[in-house]
């Protein structure tokens, strides 16, 4: 008997959550069509100015000529924080781009077809530092790397190159790319993994904002890069996000192209709110009134508050 009540508790619980999820996902959908309508367009105008922040997985291959060499330095800069992370001294990320870049030479792929970097794990090299990155750590990684393009049942002794890899992995193994990358870099000291594997995705694949096109995967704009700071900017335009499941359906909710535009839409947000901090402080705190209160304005309302996009 008591176990039957727990059952139907259990399932009234389910079941009201539905509802409460159900209720602020149409709510939300609802309320924000114009404010949705305004961020596909700051997206659109922000990708458009070029404006962005210092990537260093987009940046370091960006000095490379073929598709085998950018993947190489794609992966390198998977150890090098960037903005998203809250680096403090952008320089030093540029410093730390430029110390990579030399230490690879002319051809990343070369470099790590030939096994160069083993030389960075050995004796008192390991303990030092390439752009800020321990040596063993970067040694690590590529050797992880090395292994599977070269000597791993799916990397086709690197006639492919990385992508082949990743790419046959996934086909045989039925998992997503992240997934792959995932088991490839796992204990290899990238920090923020999380973050860091979706960006490297979105460089990989994109082929607007400062994505490089090196691969082709359709899914890629389901997985966008999260950092606390884009927490933030999700949490201002939908405050109950949280009661609808994780970030990424909530992101889902605001009907841009891509999830990867919401992360666009949070740069160029902050880009805006140093050009016009009143206006953005001004539309910020507008909407979050209207938003509780259920207040639903014409049109004319909104654009009277929404801030110009000047990039």
């Amino acid at each position: 008997m008591m176990r039957e009540r727990a059952y139907k508790r259990e399932a009234r619980l389910k079941e009201c959550g539905e509802i409460r999820k159900k209720n602020v996902s149409e709510y939300f959908v609802n309320f924000s069509k114009l404010h949705r309508e305004w961020m596909q367009e700051l997206v659109d105008k922000y990708k458009e100015s070029g404006e962005f922040p210092v990537i260093p997985m987009a940046m370091l291959p960006s000095y490379c000529d073929n598709t085998f060499d950018k993947e190489v330095a794609l992966f390198a800069a998977l150890l090098i924080k960037d903005e998203g992370e809250y680096v403090e001294n952008v320089a030093h990320v540029i410093e730390s781009v430029q110390a990579f870049k030399e230490m690879m030479g002319e051809s990343p792929w070369e470099w790590f077809k030939h096994r160069a970097f083993v030389k960075l794990s050995l004796g008192r090299a390991q303990d030092k530092r390439t752009g800020g990155v321990v040596n063993w750590k970067i040694a690590k990684l590529m050797d992880r790397l090395w292994g599977e393009v070269f000597e791993g049942k799916y990397g086709e002794k690197g006639r492919y190159g990385i992508y082949g890899l990743i790419d046959k992995m996934a086909r045989v193994q039925r998992c997503s790319y992240f997934g792959v990358l995932t088991a490839l870099v796992e204990d290899c000291g990238v920090g923020n993994y999380f973050y860091k594997l979706r960006m490297l995705l979105m460089v990989a694949c994109s082929g607007d904002g400062f994505g490089l096109s090196l691969w082709e995967n359709h899914n890629f704009q389901e997985l966008c890069p999260i950092t606390s700071g884009l927490r933030q900017f999700l949490k201002m335009w939908m405050p109950d996000y949280n009661r609808i499941g994780g970030v990424d359906e909530a992101i889902s909710l605001f009907g841009l192209r891509g999830k990867c535009d919401f992360f666009y839409a949070w740069l160029g947000w902050k880009n805006l709110q140093k050009r016009n901090p009143k206006g953005c402080s001004l539309y910020a705190t507008t909407y979050l009134r209207w938003y509780e209160n259920g207040v639903n304005r014409k049109p004319c309302k909104w654009r009277l508050v929404m801030p110009e996009m000047e990039f």
